[in-house]
Formats: structure tokens, sequence, C-alpha cells
């Protein structure tokens, strides 16, 4: 009897033992679910936001600044491309001509006349101050250049030349319009003007020479402005007459 009665104090003992230790790990788990809403419930903590507030802000400053950085490079690399090109096609169409009408390289006689005027009214559109205005067409009254006025020079020139096949043309800087103009009809009459072509706009400055020996020396300045962005090219080149008497 006295053996038996041992057993079951064992059994008894072991099975309140397992008890408590159920009890013990369902009482961590609803403690550990408590800590874990209540920390759900009380957020982060102002020093933790600020810190991260902080981070957020350099991440944005950097990337506007590289932003920023990367288009004033963009803008600053387009409008230089933009002059040199336009520089160097206005140079190849005085030299080699435009369509069908030959350029300085076929003349056979060239007279350059500095005794000229730009157009003498008040000029409105300064097309070269911002790229909003577009520059006027070639066949606009504006761009006429007067020759042996009343007119003081101010820097305007006009190139007459000629050879056999071609006839009398003329080649106007009109520097208050800033443009050069190819005219295959040197008269200024409307059916003239409607003949004219364009060579180049935005020429801040052009010089042409002339000698004896038939040579010619051209050079100009192309300037474009884009906002607070300005870029200049400067190309010249000397022309040879290839049908000078």
């Amino acid at each position: 009897m006295k053996m038996k009665k041992t057993c079951h104090s064992t059994i008894g003992e072991k099975n309140s033992a397992f008890r408590i230790s159920a009890f013990a790990a369902r009482q961590s788990a609803a403690t550990a679910r408590r800590r874990l809403h209540s920390a759900f419930l009380s957020g982060f903590t102002l020093l933790e936001i600020m810190i991260a507030s902080v981070l957020f802000g350099l991440v944005v400053a950097g990337t506007l600044s590289v932003y920023i950085m990367c288009d004033k490079i963009w803008h600053a690399t387009s409008i230089s491309m933009q002059t040199v090109r336009e520089s160097s096609l206005a140079l190849s169409r005085l030299v080699y001509g435009l369509d069908t009408n030959s350029g300085l390289r076929a003349a056979g006689m060239v007279v350059l006349n500095t005794n000229v005027g730009g157009h003498p009214y008040v000029i409105v559109n300064k097309y070269w101050e911002t790229a909003a205005n577009p520059p006027p067409s070639a066949t606009n009254t504006i761009h006429y250049v007067h020759v042996g006025c009343a007119y003081t020079p101010d820097g305007s020139w006009r190139l007459t030349f000629s050879n056999t096949y071609g006839g009398v043309k003329c080649i106007d800087y009109n520097i208050k319009q800033r443009n050069i103009l190819f005219c295959p009809d040197t008269n200024q009459t409307a059916e003239a003007r409607s003949k004219r072509i364009l060579v180049c706009n935005y020429v801040s400055s052009a010089q042409v020479t002339t000698n004896a020996s038939g040579t010619v020396g051209i050079q100009l300045t192309v300037e474009k402005r884009d906002g607070r962005f300005i870029s200049s090219n400067t190309v010249s080149t000397s022309v040879k007459m290839r049908n000078k008497p």
C-alpha cells in the first residue's frame, strides 16, 4: 500500500509541474503580445522622428542638387552646340552658296561697301535677348540695309559679287538685326525681297576684308542667350576667288 501511494504522488507532482510550465508559457506569450501591441500604439519617439526627418532632408537636398547641376550642364552644352553649328553653317553658305546660287568661291568680282547703315527704325523684337521671340523671316522689311544714304554707317556692310554665269548678287549684314542675308536680286523691290535667303541669325559681329589678289577674309561671331546662359562662337576663313580674271 505504501508503494502505490508513492507512485500516485510522483505522477501528481509531474502533472502539476506541466500545468505550471504551460501557464508560464501562456503568460509569457500574452506579455509579449501586450508589449508588441503597446509598441505599435506608442509609435516612434520624437528623437527617432527627428533623425528620420534629417536623413530624408539630406537625401532630397542631394537629389535636387544633382538634378539642378545636370540641368545647368545640359542647357550650357545645348546652347554651345547651337552656336557652333550655326556659325559653321553660315560660313559654309557664304563660301559655297545656297540652293542653286553659287557663293564667294565661284565669284569673279567682289566689291565691299561699308558705307552702310542698318534699319534706322526702333528695334522692337530683340530676338537675340530671349529664346521666347523667334527671329523675323528673311523677307521682312526690317532687314533693309541702306547703302550710301544719309544714315550713319553702323558696322553693317554689303558685299556684292558676280561671276560669268550667276549674275550679280549680294550679301547683306545688318548689325542692328544681327543677321546675314543672301540676296540673289540686288534690287529693293518686293519681288527682290521675296527671293532673299537667310544665311544666319544671332550674328553679333561680322567683318569682311578684300584685297587685289582676289582673297576675301570673313570672320563672324554667333551669340545666343537662353535665360542666364550665354554662348558665343567665332569662326573665320579666307576665300580665294576661282574665277577672278
